[in-house]
């Protein structure tokens, strides 16, 4: 459009419109977002390290103040400054930043180790950079979303240590690490024959749920017992009820999650249990199930409901002989839930419940080249004799995705681990396997597909 067709302007700021921050009575606000100066900062204590001989030291950005190891979260970005206090001499001066995964075999040949990142940059070189060296040099490296190896591609894995004891046995590390060097020598490899200083970093991506965690579904007086909501999925098993002088029974167990199964660490996660069958079958079911104190009326039995993790590995080193099993897994517990009586009916009986995470827990499930972290919550009944006693066992698994923030419905506040990765639901394709006790290789009991 050519400017001489413009409208003309009047320039009376008597006839501009009056605004103001909050709506009018007459005005709806259509959309709000937070704005990021309403959320916390990111830390800003500093990480320092110096060398043995204080000739360099090490400054990391943006830590909480007095943290033993400073940490890094999505992308990074790991950045600080290093202070050069001894300069005379020196030829270049760089910082590395690096990332491994290891899985080995206890007492066997198995070892793989996968560099997830390994990344250079040159703060200053001698006969390249006009200037003397500076007394402090910035830098600043990007952690990468994700690495390639030889199986695929995977997302960056969160820093992690795991050990299965015994033979087989196995030791699975996670490690990262931050190496600045000062160097008198052009030649010298980075860190060999230099001054050097370096520390053990924590890679902690923070994720959080895409959606709040639904409210919990009312009692009501008919069955199923509770007011269905689309905000909560069942999961259905059965037990077998042999009372005395009838055929068995079966009694349909609907074990209920939040939908997405996508749940915060650091919050209970809460279900709905019902049993639904004859009445004659709820009678003999009943003495093995918690009652309204939580406490089952027959000694030994069992209804138990757990958070699980399962750690499996793939050692197959390079010389393994071929079709060995080289796989191996431990399983253990990270939370233990509740189970209480909240309704019965003629033909049904309803509880609830909730399970926290354990505090040890700082991150979730993921897979990284041959390391796999999972997690499942299983609903167990186990009475003391299934096979001939009047109530059978039964194990609902049900695969769930940990994430370390709360839902949030605006921006997402920066700080230690940096940018939250909203997470999807499992998938129908991640299956979930593990003896549910310790582990060992082999062919493994299947818990769940998901």
């Amino acid at each position: 459009m050519s400017t001489l067709s413009l409208p003309s302007y009047n320039g009376d700021v008597a006839l501009s419109p009056a605004y103001s921050a909050e709506p009018l009575l007459h005005e709806t606000r259509l959309s709000h977002a937070l704005r990021h100066s309403h959320l916390p900062a990111r830390p800003a204590a500093e990480f320092v390290k110096d060398s043995k001989k204080g000739a360099i030291r090490l400054r990391l950005a943006g830590q909480e103040d007095g943290v033993a190891v400073p940490v890094f979260g999505v992308r990074g970005p790991v950045d600080g400054t290093l202070d050069v206090l001894k300069p005379d001499g020196l030829a270049f001066v760089a910082v590395r930043v690096e990332g491994t995964l290891k899985v080995k075999e206890v007492a066997g040949g198995g070892t793989t180790t996968s560099v997830l990142c390994s990344e250079t940059r040159t703060l200053w070189r001698r006969g390249v950079d006009p200037d003397p060296c500076p007394p402090s040099l910035p830098f600043s490296v990007a952690l990468p979303a994700t690495f390639t190896d030889e199986r695929g591609t995977y997302n960056l894995p969160p820093t992690y240590e795991a050990h299965l004891t015994g033979l087989p046995g196995f030791t699975a590390n996670v490690d990262y690490s931050v190496t600045a060097v000062a160097s008198k020598t052009k030649n010298a490899k980075l860190g060999i024959g230099a001054t050097t200083v370096s520390t053990p970093f924590e890679y902690y991506p923070r994720t959080r749920p895409a959606q709040p965690l639904p409210a919990p579904m009312d009692a009501i007086s008919v069955s199923p017992g509770l007011r269905l909501t689309p905000d909560w999925r069942a999961h259905e098993s059965s037990i077998v009820a042999r009372a005395p002088g009838a055929a068995p029974k079966a009694v349909v167990c609907r074990f209920f999650l939040p939908a997405s199964h996508v749940l915060c660490m650091r919050r209970a996660i809460p279900y709905h249990v019902v049993f639904a069958g004859p009445a004659v079958a709820l009678a003999t079911l009943l003495p093995v199930l918690p009652s309204r104190s939580g406490m089952p009326s027959v000694r030994g039995a069992r209804a138990r409901i757990q958070l699980l993790r399962q750690t499996s590995v793939d050692v197959k080193g390079e010389y393994a002989p071929a079709g060995a099993t080289s796989e191996m897994w431990r399983v253990r517990s990270i939370g233990e839930g509740s189970l209480f009586r909240t309704g019965d009916g003629p033909d049904w009986l309803s509880f609830s419940g909730e399970v926290a995470v354990n505090d040890d827990v700082a991150i979730g499930g993921f897979k990284a080249a041959g390391l796999w972290v999972k997690d499942c919550v299983v609903l167990t009944i186990a009475p003391p004799d299934p096979l001939k006693g009047p109530v059978g066992d039964m194990r609902c698994v049900v695969p769930v995705r940990l994430v370390t923030d709360p839902w949030s419905p605006g921006a997402v506040p920066p700080g230690p681990g940096g940018v939250l990765v909203p997470q999807a639901s499992p998938t129908v394709s991640e299956d979930q396997r593990s003896t549910g006790g310790g582990g060992g290789g082999g062919e493994q009991p299947e818990l769940a597909g998901y």
